[in-house]
């Protein structure tokens, strides 16, 4: 061993003794750092202990109101179902005495109904929405087997839960959907029915064009509003924004709120527009045929829509046997003052080749003859018939003077003959009158100036 100086030992003493203090000091830091990690957690804990116990009071007390709610609708609809009043009247709450006129009406009705058709009041709850003292609930019922939801609103008051008129604002959230050409707008209460209304428009476009000359698809804006007192129809001032009333200001179907009869209501309005457009917008001059026929047109359109019969029985011929573009350039071709001669142009063959079914256009006929009748308008009534004949223009003159209302007039049925002058002759079997007053007559006509007119 070699020989080691005094320092040298003195130095690693040194070393010992402070490598064994470093040592105790890392064991102190250790502890106090898990102290404080413990404490932490702890205190995590204790937090997340009272977070939790406050998220379940705050759901134990949601569940407390919605289960009030639950149980006000239900004991509202036990008083509907069992004709109680007083039961019913009391759950009703508002500073107008109209609502509580209204709920009697309400109530009166839904009494008639029991009486008179398959009603179950089932009180089952589709949907419910509650915003602190204020509620939403969708309420089912079943009417003749078909299935309806009812939007009812409710306020929370000191005494629990109470019916109380509708809140437009409290409607959800707004939703955009667009398909094609058409943009829906609609709040969450109308999801189901705005999904339908924007996928069967824009359908119900690419069918109407494929007819008439659209001109391009128009961008089309559809606004779902829930507002009473609106009425399907086209925004003043915007060409292509559509307003429809929210089904469920109402009874809407359950499983079709875009019901037939809406659908209808709308289609109309949609091919009004689209006939106007393809016809240049012209305003026929009544009572010439051109206002049959863009009623025709636009009528027919209507039935290719919602793919139901609206009785348009002289387009349909015309759809079937000459393709369902004639129509629409049958549109395109319109004037004022056209007369059903045009169809000629359109078809290339003469009135009495064409092949048609004219029940609805002479229906419109002597519709049009007890309207003149009734304005005193002697000129446009002769002009009616075929007054070359004298026995057709005496029975013209005796009609007009004795001035009768025949009431209402339907074509069932035409039937084409030939005339003791060797002319041909439509004889149309007509019903007049309604109900159990109905009677039976034929009107005949004949082809005259290249129109069909009266002769008896």
């Amino acid at each position: 061993m070699g020989l080691r100086y005094d320092w040298e030992i003195e130095a690693e003493k040194t070393q010992v003794q402070r490598g064994s203090e470093g040592r105790s000091f890392a064991r102190k830091r250790r502890a106090a750092r898990l102290r404080f990690l413990i404490f932490v957690l702890i205190v995590i804990t204790i937090f997340a202990s009272l977070g939790a116990f406050v998220v379940l009071r705050l759901d134990a007390v949601e569940k407390e109101i919605e289960q009030s709610l639950r149980s006000t609708v239900e004991a509202e609809v036990t008083a509907l179902r069992l004709g109680d009043f007083a039961s019913y009247s009391a759950i009703q709450r508002s500073a107008s005495a109209d609502w509580l006129r209204v709920q009697q009406q309400i109530f009166n009705q839904y009494q008639d109904l029991k009486m008179q058709q398959g009603v179950q009041l089932t009180g089952e709850i589709s949907a419910l929405q509650v915003d602190r003292t204020r509620a939403r609930v969708n309420v089912q019922e079943i009417v003749n087997g078909v299935p309806y939801t009812r939007v009812w609103f409710y306020w929370h008051y000191e005494d629990g839960w109470h019916h109380v008129p509708p809140d437009y604002t409290f409607w959800g959230e707004l939703e955009v959907r667009k398909v094609n050409n058409v943009t829906v707008r609609y709040q969450m209460v109308d999801n189901v029915f705005g999904q339908a209304v924007v996928e069967r428009i824009a359908a119900w476009f690419e069918t109407a064009c494929s007819s008439l000359n659209c001109g391009g698809l128009p961008d089309v804006t559809v606004e779902i509003i829930p507002d009473e007192s609106l009425r399907t129809s086209w925004a003043a001032g915007n060409d292509w924004r559509l307003q429809i009333p929210s089904p469920y200001v109402r009874r809407a179907r359950t499983d079709m709120p875009f019901d037939t009869s809406l659908q209808l209501e709308v289609a109309l309005k949609i091919a009004d527009r689209l006939v106007g457009q393809a016809s240049n917008n012209i305003q026929p001059v009544y009572p010439t045929d051109a206002t049959y026929l863009r009623q025709a047109i636009s009528s027919w359109l209507v039935g290719q829509l919602v793919q139901v019969s609206t009785n348009s029985y002289l387009m349909d011929s015309l759809a079937t046997n000459y393709g369902p573009k004639t129509v629409g350039q049958l549109a395109s071709a319109l004037k004022p003052d056209s007369s059903i001669n045009m169809l000629v142009t359109i078809t290339g063959k003469s009135l009495e080749e064409t092949g048609l079914d004219w029940r609805d256009y002479l229906t419109w006929h002597l519709l049009v003859e007890d309207d003149l009748i009734q304005k005193r308008d002697e000129t446009n009534f002769l002009g009616l018939y075929d007054t070359r004949d004298t026995v057709a223009r005496e029975l013209a003159y005796s009609r007009f003077n004795a001035a009768l209302s025949t009431g209402k007039q339907v074509v069932t049925s035409v039937q084409t003959e030939v005339g003791t002058d060797g002319s041909v002759q439509l004889r149309a079997v007509v019903e007049v009158g309604e109900g159990s007053n109905v009677q039976q007559t034929n009107a005949v006509f004949r082809l005259a100036d290249g129109v069909w007119k009266r002769i008896n």
